[in-house]
This record gives structure tokens, C-alpha cells and sequence, in this order.
């Protein structure tokens, strides 16, 4: 697939704003999970106030480069007048109002964070946390107003936003989990890892059921080997079984170790190691999303 300049920036953008949502969405759940950890959140604070703003960039970015790549003339035709109204008006336009307003609402919530410390919940006043979950819900809402989703019935829907919001989750904790094995104690690293294999057994389970099903409905698993799709498909996957056998390593293995030896750097470079297998995985959905349909449509 030999891609166009204007394509390659379409995909860099999309990756920017998958990992804008999934810093958000991961970054506000890691004051729940440390909310006994004061003295990190305001980098947990700066991590998603931080992919806020690089969600907005890339989102306004995508919008502009849309509009440029449709004639491929040059820089110049993104700030065409005749043709932003044409792309405003155009699910693209809608799409780019609901990400914004959803990463304003997280910005918005985000500066309260840390002031209002109910540890049993959440760092936020009440307020905060209801504009947060606004804020969440228009970025995951946004997925279904352009692509494949838009044409499938609202149990898709549900199941496709559940998806998402799992995979945003599960991404977006990895960086704090890494803060915490750096910053805080043995005892209270495994601690918190071993909480979070808890709740990411029942979340990565929720995640397959849902990928497996929704990869039915696209296609009836027919001809997944003669298409791009099917090879997009088979690379995330792999991408995916490798995350999960690290995952499992970790709580398996590396997790124990802490408290056995005191030391935390091995799961540190893994963690990093699993950031990076996760940032393929961001970056292979992105080529889904943006140039590769499902064989049967």
C-alpha cells in the first residue's frame, strides 16, 4: 500500500488523537486506582491535560488535512474557504465539533483535579467528575459518526463504544502504572499492579468478546486472507496476543517478584516495552479507520 504525503499526515494525525483519547480516558481512571499516591497526581494531571491537548491538535489537524488531501494541489486548498463549508457540514465536520468539545470538557474537569480530594471516589468535586464523564462520552461518541460504525444497528453501537472504552482504558494506564513503579514503594507498586490485573482480567476478557464479535458482524470471517482488511486484521491481533502474553507475564511473574527481591526496574522496562507494542496497536487501528473497509462492504 504505497501511501500519498497527504495520507501519511491523515495517519499520523489519527494516531495523535487515539493516543490523546486513550491518555484521557487511562489518565482520569489512575486517580481512582492511586488515589492514596497525592504526591503523583499532578503528573497524572499534567499526563491528561497533556494528551487533551494533543487530542484537540491532531483533531483540528485532521479536519484541515481532509480537506487539503481532497484535490492533493497543495497547502494552500486546507483553508479554502468553499471547501471547509463542504467538509463542515459532512460527517467530518461533526466528528471534529464532538472531539473538541470532548477534550475541552476533559481540560475543563482536569483543572479542579487534585483539589478536591474524596480519596474514598475521586480527586474531583461532583461537578468535575460528571464533566469529565460528558467530556469521555462525546470523544467516544465521535467514533460513530464516521467509518463502518455509522451504518450498524444501536447493539453494535453499545458494543463498538464498550470496545473503545476498554481499549482507551487498558492503554491509557500504562504510563501511570509506570510512574508508580518508579515513584512509589515495593509494597505499594504491587499492590496497585495487583489490583489493576484484577480489574483488567474482567476488562481485556469484555475487550475480545467485543473485538471478536464486531470483527463477525463486518465481515463472517470471509475473505480475511485475500484482503487488506483481513491482513490489518491479522497484524492487530498479533499485535493484541502479544500485549495480553506480556500482561499475563507481568501479573504472573513480575508482579510477585516485586515484593520477593525489592527491585522494580525489570517491570518498568516491560511496561515501557508494553507502551510501545500498544502505540503499533494505535498506529495499525489508525490504518483501519482511515483507508481500509471490511471485504464484505
Amino acid at each position: 500500500m504505497t501511501l500519498t504525503s497527504w495520507e501519511i499526515a491523515q495517519l499520523l494525525t489519527r494516531w495523535l488523537l487515539y493516543f490523546g483519547i486513550s491518555s484521557v480516558v487511562g489518565g482520569l481512571f489512575s486517580f481512582c486506582l492511586l488515589r492514596q499516591q497525592s504526591a503523583l497526581l499532578s503528573r497524572i494531571k499534567g499526563y491528561v491535560l497533556g494528551g487533551a491537548l494533543i487530542g484537540v491538535a491532531a483533531t483540528i489537524a485532521y479536519f484541515f488535512i481532509l480537506v487539503g488531501g481532497t484535490m492533493e494541489e497543495g497547502l494552500w486548498l486546507m483553508f479554502d474557504p468553499m471547501m471547509i463549508s463542504i467538509y463542515w457540514d459532512s460527517p467530518a465536520g461533526n466528528t471534529l465539533i464532538a472531539n473538541v468539545i470532548g477534550y475541552c470538557l476533559v481540560i475543563i474537569a482536569s483543572l479542579t483535579l487534585g483539589s478536591y480530594r474524596v480519596f474514598s471516589l475521586w480527586p474531583f468535586s461532583r461537578l468535575s467528575l460528571i464533566v469529565a464523564s460528558l467530556g469521555i462520552a462525546s470523544l467516544i461518541y465521535s467514533f460513530s459518526l464516521t467509518g463502518h460504525a455509522t451504518e450498524q444497528a444501536w447493539y453494535y453501537q453499545i458494543i463498538f463504544f464498550t470496545h473503545i472504552l476498554i481499549a482507551a482504558w487498558w492503554l491509557g494506564l500504562l504510563f501511570p502504572l509506570w510512574l508508580i513503579t518508579r515513584k512509589a514503594t515495593h509494597q505499594e507498586s504491587s499492590r496497585i499492579l495487583e489490583r489493576f490485573g484484577e480489574l483488567a482480567a474482567v476488562a481485556v476478557l469484555i475487550l475480545i468478546v467485543c473485538g471478536t464479535w464486531m470483527s463477525y458482524e463486518l465481515t463472517g470471517w470471509k475473505g480475511l486472507l485475500s484482503s487488506d482488511y483481513g491482513f490489518w486484521l491479522i497484524v492487530k491481533l498479533g499485535l493484541v496476543a502479544v500485549i495480553l502474553a506480556m500482561a499475563a507475564y507481568h501479573k504472573l511473574h513480575l508482579v510477585p517478584l516485586i515484593l520477593h527481591r525489592g527491585n522494580t526496574r525489570v517491570i518498568q522496562k516491560s511496561i515501557l516495552t508494553e507502551k510501545i507494542v500498544a502505540s503499533s496497536i494505535l498506529a495499525v487501528t489508525a490504518v483501519f479507520t482511515t483507508f481500509v473497509g471490511p471485504p464484505i462492504h
